[in-house]
C-alpha cells in the first residue's frame, strides 16, 4: 500500500507538467490550424444582419479566376495591366455598378508610368459622399500572375461590392482599385491628390499579400488604436491581429497604399496574409496555389470592418486615445488602455515577487540535509540556470540560421523547410530549460525561488516594453499578468486552507499564457522573418521555454540527500 501510495505521489507531481507540455503542443496544434484552416475557429461565416450579407467564397473564387485571366502579369502600363482592369470592369458591371477610370500620367526619376485607377462607389441606404473605402491594387510585379499580391484583394473587394448590393450599407461605400503599387504606391497617391471623393473619406479597409497564405492579419490600424481595437473585437468573428505588427511594421521602410491614405489623415484598417512567400512576387503566384481559405477569411474580415467603420464611425473625430490588443486562439480580441500597461505590468512584477517571498519565508527547507538558503540566493540560482537555457537556446536559433545561409536556403524557397526546423528549435529550446529546472531541483531550490527566477526575463521583458514601446508589449504583459493573479490566488488560498501555496498552479497558468498568446503566431513569425536572424528566432523560444524551469523544478522533494 507504501508502494501504491508513493507512485500516486509522483504522478500527482508530474501532472501538472504534463499539463505544461500538453498546453504548449495544443497551441502549437491551435497555431498549425490557424494556419492552414485561418477564421475556422471561432468564425460563422456571417458579417451583416441577413444571408445576403455573406462574403460568398465560391463567387470571390470565380472573380478570381476571372480577373487573372490567363496569369498575364499586370505591370502597370502594360497592355496585360489594361486587360486586367477592363476584366474588373466587367466584373463590377455584372453587379450593376458603374465604373470610373482615373487615367493619370505620373513623371518619376526611374521613368514615366501610365497608370488607371478604378473607382466604384456603391450606393447605400442613405446617399451622400462616402466616407468610408474598401481599397486593393490591381498591378502585379514584374513576371508575377499576381493572383495573391493584389488578386485575392482584388476579388475580396469584388466580394464586398457583391455583398453591399445584396443588402446595402447604411452609407455610400467607395471602392478604390488602384494601379501602380508596386511602382510606389503611386494610385493611391494619385488617388488622394486628384479625385473630389478623396476629400470626405474618413477611413478605409485595405488589402494586400506577401505570400499565397495564412491567416489574414490587421497588421496596422489608424492612430486611434482603442476605438479601432473595439470595433475590430465587436464585428470580426475570426480576427488575427496584434498591436505589435503595427510597431514592427513601422519600422520597416516598406508600405501599401493603406500607408498613402495614413498620411493624409485617413484612419482604418491594413489586412494582409503572408503565409507561403515562395510565391510572392513570382510566377508561383498562380490562382491555382492561392489559398482559398485565406481569401475567405480576409474577405470576412474586410466586409465585417467595412460595415462596421460604416456604422459606427462617429460624426465628429474618431477618439484618440490609444490602446494595447491582440487576438486569442483568433476567438477574440484582449485589448486595454495603453496609459494602463506600465501599472499592470508594474503590478503583475511586485505580485510574482511579493508571493514568491512570503511562501519561500514561511516553507521549510525543501533538502533537509542542505538547510535554508537565503531566498535571494536560490532565485539567483533559478535565474541563472534559465538564462544558461536562454543563451542555448539562441545558440541553436543562430546555428540553424548559419546553416541555412549556409545551403542558400531562404523564405523564398525552403517552403515547411523552416517551420520543420522551428520545430526542432522548440525541442532543443524546451529540452535546455527542463535540463535547467531539473539542476534545480538536484540542488533542492525552493519552487517559489525557482519561479521567480526562471520569469525574471518575462518580467524585465514586459516592463522594458510598457515603458518604452507600450503597443508592442501584449505578448509579454498577458502572460507575466496572468501569471501575477494566479500566484496572488494561490497564496490567498493557502493562507485561508492553511496549506501551502502549491507554486505549480501558478507556473502552469504563466507557462499556458505564454504559449496561447505566442506560439499561434509562431508560424507567421517565420513566414515573415524566416531563419535570417536565427538568434532572435532562438531568443524567441528560449523566453516560452523558460516557463517549463519552475515545473521541472517543482516535481517534488528528492528521494535522497546526495550532492
Amino acid at each position: 500500500m507504501a508502494l501504491f501510495g508513493r507512485s500516486i505521489s509522483i504522478q500527482g507531481r508530474e501532472a501538472w507538467l504534463s499539463a505544461g507540455i500538453a498546453a504548449f503542443l495544443l497551441s502549437n496544434a491551435a497555431g498549425w490550424w490557424l494556419q492552414v484552416a485561418p477564421g475556422e475557429l471561432g468564425a460563422s461565416g456571417w458579417v451583416g444582419s441577413g444571408p445576403r450579407a455573406r462574403f460568398d467564397a465560391v463567387a470571390s473564387a470565380a472573380d478570381l479566376r476571372e480577373f487573372v485571366g490567363d496569369g498575364e502579369p499586370r505591370v502597370a502600363g502594360t497592355p496585360g495591366a489594361a486587360a486586367g482592369r477592363d476584366r474588373l470592369v466587367r466584373l463590377f458591371g455584372t453587379l450593376g455598378l458603374q465604373v470610373e477610370r482615373q487615367a493619370a500620367h505620373v513623371e518619376r526619376r526611374a521613368g514615366a508610368v501610365d497608370l488607371e485607377n478604378l473607382v466604384i462607389r456603391v450606393p447605400g441606404v442613405r446617399p451622400g459622399a462616402p466616407r468610408v473605402a474598401v481599397v486593393a491594387h490591381s498591378d502585379s510585379a514584374p513576371g508575377a500572375p499576381g493572383a495573391s499580391d493584389d488578386g485575392a484583394g482584388v476579388a475580396c473587394a469584388v466580394g464586398i461590392a457583391r455583398a453591399l448590393v445584396a443588402e446595402q450599407a447604411q452609407h455610400d461605400v467607395l471602392v478604390v482599385i488602384t494601379d501602380a503599387e508596386e511602382r510606389g504606391l503611386l494610385g493611391a497617391e494619385v488617388f488622394m491628390a486628384q479625385h473630389p471623393l478623396a476629400k470626405g473619406l474618413r477611413a478605409v479597409v485595405n488589402m494586400d499579400a506577401r505570400g499565397a497564405a495564412g491567416p489574414a492579419f490587421v497588421f496596422e490600424t489608424g492612430p486611434e488604436t482603442a476605438w479601432l481595437a473595439d470595433l475590430l473585437a465587436r464585428r470580426v468573428d475570426a480576427p488575427r491581429t496584434s498591436s505589435l505588427m503595427g510597431v514592427v511594421y513601422g519600422a520597416m521602410p516598406n508600405g501599401t497604399d493603406f500607408t498613402v491614405f495614413l498620411r493624409a489623415g485617413i484612419s482604418g484598417f491594413n489586412i494582409a496574409f503572408i503565409g507561403d512567400m515562395a510565391a510572392y512576387h513570382t510566377g508561383l503566384d498562380t490562382v491555382e496555389r492561392q489559398s482559398r481559405a485565406s481569401r475567405a477569411h480576409m474577405g470576412r474580415t474586410a466586409l465585417a470592418l467595412v460595415r462596421g467603420l460604416d456604422e459606427e464611425l462617429p460624426e465628429g473625430n474618431v477618439p484618440a486615445e490609444r490602446a494595447v490588443f491582440g487576438d486569442v486562439l483568433g476567438l477574440g480580441v484582449v485589448r486595454w488602455p495603453e496609459p494602463w500597461t506600465p501599472v499592470i505590468a508594474v503590478c503583475s512584477a511586485l505580485a510574482v515577487a511579493a508571493a514568491a517571498a512570503w511562501n519561500v519565508l514561511r516553507a521549510p527547507p525543501r533538502d533537509a540535509a542542505r538547510g535554508a538558503r537565503a531566498p535571494g540566493r536560490a532565485a539567483a540560482e533559478a535565474l541563472a540556470a534559465s538564462m544558461v537555457a536562454l543563451v542555448l537556446a539562441a545558440l541553436i536559433g543562430w546555428s540553424f540560421g548559419a546553416a541555412c545561409r549556409a545551403g542558400g536556403l531562404s523564405m523564398a524557397n525552403a517552403g515547411v523547410r523552416l517551420q520543420a526546423l522551428d520545430g526542432l528549435l522548440q525541442l532543443g529550446a524546451v529540452l535546455a530549460a527542463c535540463g535547467a529546472g531539473a539542476w534545480l531541483w538536484r540542488r533542492g531550490v525552493d519552487p517559489w525561488s525557482a519561479l521567480l527566477g526562471a520569469w525574471v526575463p518575462w518580467i524585465a521583458a514586459a516592463c522594458a516594453a510598457a515603458f518604452t514601446v507600450p503597443a508592442a508589449s501584449f505578448l509579454f504583459v498577458v502572460p507575466v499578468a496572468v501569471l501575477g493573479v494566479a500566484a496572488a490566488v494561490a497564496s490567498l488560498v493557502s493562507r485561508t486552507s492553511g496549506s501551502g501555496a502549491d507554486m505549480r498552479v501558478a507556473a502552469f497558468a504563466g507557462l499556458a499564457a505564454a504559449a496561447v498568446v505566442w506560439l499561434p503566431l509562431e508560424p507567421a513569425f517565420v513566414d515573415a522573418l524566416g531563419f535570417q536572424f536565427g538568434w532572435l528566432n532562438g531568443v524567441r523560444m528560449g523566453l516560452l521555454a523558460v516557463t517549463f524551469v519552475p515545473l521541472v523544478a517543482g516535481l517534488g522533494p528528492r528521494r535522497n540527500n546526495t550532492p
